[in-house]
């Protein structure tokens, strides 16, 4: 009798697990098997096309539902006489997010929060001090900061995304005030970026 009702039981169990297998919509399937199989996204900040000019392309792997790795790339567009390269003409941002409420269909996306590093090369004033007395130039110079950030990110089921994200990072003192005049120790990042999840 026990055999009888332990495999009634297997028997009930089977059924109710293909059920709901079958109660899945094929839109859920789908954003399952494009969560399983979409792991990379390259986008464009758009802001920094509009504002500054510059191209600020972006790639990220989505490592799974809560989390992804990537990095910004930099370069300024604009001429040498204008004022943003005194502020960065290249940079390159590695970074890390970790997403939250990606409970729904498929996970990277929605808010986030990030660290990275920034390494960037801007054009400044560096202060000379000789025999000759003191004497100034515009040099390009290497620096670094570390900081992190917030953001959301947009994905369709088809995969077109929109991120909008702000962030502030310090300089870690590769360049020292002495060295160049009117160096600026915090940096911000952030932008509109459009692209595609694949």
């Amino acid at each position: 009798m026990k055999q009888l009702l332990l495999s009634v039981l297997a028997l009930l169990a089977t059924v109710n697990l293909i059920a709901q297998d079958d109660d899945r919509t094929d839109s859920q399937k789908r954003m399952e098997t494009f969560a399983t199989s979409n792991k990379h996204e390259v986008s464009l900040d758009i802001t920094s096309i509009l504002a500054i000019p510059a191209f600020s392309p972006r790639y990220e792997y989505i490592l799974g539902r809560y989390s992804g790795v990537g990095a910004d790339l930099f370069i300024s567009l604009e001429d040498d006489d204008l004022d943003f390269s005194d502020y960065e003409k290249f940079s390159l941002t590695p970074y890390y997010r970790q997403y939250f409420f990606s409970k729904e269909d498929y996970g990277a996306k929605g808010f986030y929060a990030e660290g990275f590093v920034k390494f960037y090369t801007f054009d400044g004033i560096q202060i000379n001090e000789g025999p000759g007395g003191t004497t100034s130039s515009e040099e390009t110079a290497f620096e670094t900061a570390i900081g992190a950030g917030i953001g959301w990110k947009w994905v369709s089921d088809s995969g077109f995304l929109v991120d909008l994200g702000v962030g502030v990072g310090r300089n870690l003192g590769f360049v020292k005030d002495d060295q160049f005049r009117d160096v600026i120790e915090v940096q911000l990042r952030g932008g509109l970026n459009f692209g595609w999840r694949f």
